[in-house]
């Protein structure tokens, strides 16, 4: 008797963005065609403007390359694992692993979840610090190793997406030395092409029920490379609220003993910030941070300042989509396609691993059928990428005094939680990341605390009105001096207290 033999389909995959999402989605595909159940032969085409990030030495990327220094936690592990030639041999010890987290009010430090606190370092979230790029650079060093010769990978470095015909299933790409133009067929568009998504416009000119709104995270921010100062532990996180005047702050060990130190400012109170920091002499700014940074010392005030004044004022662009998908387009979001976001809470990067790998299994348990898999992608993921984008925004304000509570509420909460875990519940913020909950999960529960509420209104009033008067639609007026008296911190201090007594059971 002859058997027949099933002749696989091939589909073609165009992935726009080699960030860590587009690069992962690379990878879990390619490997889906060593799966003998697969009933797809998988083509996979990988567009992206910049260089080729694998191609690079790590001295290279040290000199070249830096970015900021972001969170890889137990969701873009996780990720990462599910190749784990990947993880074992490429990724693992590009960053630091977190073993505490520290708050500094002033100079005042207060240190939760060290090893001796916990117990065992086993009992410690597994959480990172890395530098975004180096992370890309290791996913992209697994690509070409793994399948620079596969007949079925084909990457386009250099390349920008310029447009999606999405009636005739086609990408313009342009070459960026030659200034070439051409179209790129495809059978699955897979858009990991960040803020400015031009996947993300395909779906805006087709579909009239897709929404989507692209801002920024109202702030001004700056970031700098500093040597670790002794009283920073090598493995610890550091919040700095109040860092300096008006600023609210984040320390980030990295490799080499160095800290990655992080001010922000929110966007309507800019012009308050003293002129001194504004200033493009480094020898200006240095006296200003001696005098205002209060946490700690640092090791070269100086090199603080020079990379201070070389760089300007950065902003960060924030996404929110209803749907993440299109069947009939044949067109999927992930990454800051779909859900840019603050830095705050260091899960930009982890969903954007977290989307690829979800696409993946998606494919491999619907039997390679897209239509099912498209849309049941849409439903885990949009609620995952709105929850980041709202908690890294709204578990923060806008406003000094709401934002000095909330820093009370957390350090008041987690000590409550880890004496009387039974009667206290968690502070969101210490739930991000951890296996097993999801941010969706976490969304709820600073929902029903009453945070994303109160800070919601707070922010997008401070927002619009920033706008109104600046865009001269409401005039300013005469500015009044308030006291802020004792009375009204005693009954700041009963508030808290009552709030987090009557939310212990949420």
């Amino acid at each position: 008797m002859c058997r027949i033999t099933e002749v696989k389909q091939t589909r073609r995959v165009v992935i726009a963005g080699a960030g860590p999402a587009g690069l992962l989605c690379a990878s879990l595909i390619l490997a889906r065609n060593k799966d003998a159940n697969a009933r797809v032969n998988y083509h996979v085409t990988l567009i992206d403007g910049r260089q080729d990030f694998g191609a690079l030495t790590k001295d290279e990327l040290s000199k070249s390359f830096r970015s900021w220094m972001l969170g890889l936690a137990n969701h873009g592990l996780d990720a990462l694992r599910e190749l784990p030639e990947l993880y074992e041999n490429y990724v693992k010890g590009e960053g630091i692993q977190l073993e505490e987290l520290s708050i500094y009010l002033g100079s005042k430090r207060i240190t939760q979840g060290s090893a001796d606190e916990v117990g065992t370092k086993k009992d410690i979230p597994e959480a990172f610090i890395v530098d975004r790029n180096y992370i890309v650079a290791a996913i992209a060093r697994y690509v070409k190793d793994k399948y620079e010769k596969d007949e079925k990978f084909h990457a386009m470095y250099l390349t920008t997406c310029q447009y999606v015909d999405y009636e005739n299933k086609q990408v313009l790409v342009r070459n960026k030395a030659t200034k070439d133009e051409r179209y790129v067929p495809y059978d699955l568009l897979i858009g990991c092409d960040g803020v400015r998504s031009t996947v993300r416009e395909a779906l805006i000119r087709r579909h009239s029920n897709f929404s989507c709104t692209v801002t920024d995270i109202f702030q001004e921010f700056k970031a700098v490379h500093v040597d670790r100062p002794e009283c920073l532990s090598d493995k610890g996180m550091s919040l700095l609220p109040d860092i300096l005047p008006g600023f609210q702050g984040i320390a980030l060990p990295e490799t080499g003993g160095k800290v990655n130190i992080s001010c922000g400012v929110p966007r309507h109170l800019f012009d308050n910030v003293d002129a001194d920091l504004k200033s493009d002499d480094y020898r200006v700014v240095s006296e200003y941070i001696k005098k205002h940074f209060k946490a700690f010392e640092l090791v070269d005030y100086d090199d603080f300042a020079k990379q201070w004044v070389n760089q300007r004022w950065n902003q960060t662009g924030m996404v929110h989509c209803n749907l993440y998908h299109s069947t009939e387009l044949g067109i999927v979001l992930m990454g800051d396609a779909a859900h840019a976001t603050s830095p705050s809470i260091g899960m930009g990067m982890n969903t954007a691993l977290r989307d690829a790998q979800v696409f993946c299994n998606l494919l491999k348990e619907n039997k390679d059928e897209l239509l099912e898999t498209l849309e049941t992608y849409s439903k885990e993921r949009v609620k995952e990428g709105n929850s980041l984008t709202s908690l890294a925004y709204n578990l923060y304000c806008h406003e000094k005094m709401p934002q000095t509570i909330e820093t009370l509420h957390l350090v008041v909460r987690s000590f409550l939680h880890k004496k009387l875990p039974w009667l206290v519940a968690e502070h969101p913020q210490n739930m991000i990341g951890l296996r097993g909950v999801m941010l969706s999960d976490v969304y709820d529960h600073a929902t029903k605390l009453g945070i994303i509420g109160k800070h919601r209104l707070i922010n997008e009033r401070v927002r619009n009105e920033y706008f109104e008067k600046l865009s001269g639609m409401v005039k300013e007026s005469p500015k009044k001096r308030y006291k802020l008296n004792t009375t009204y911190v005693v009954a700041v201090v009963i508030g808290l207290g009552s709030m987090i007594l009557g939310k212990t059971f949420m």
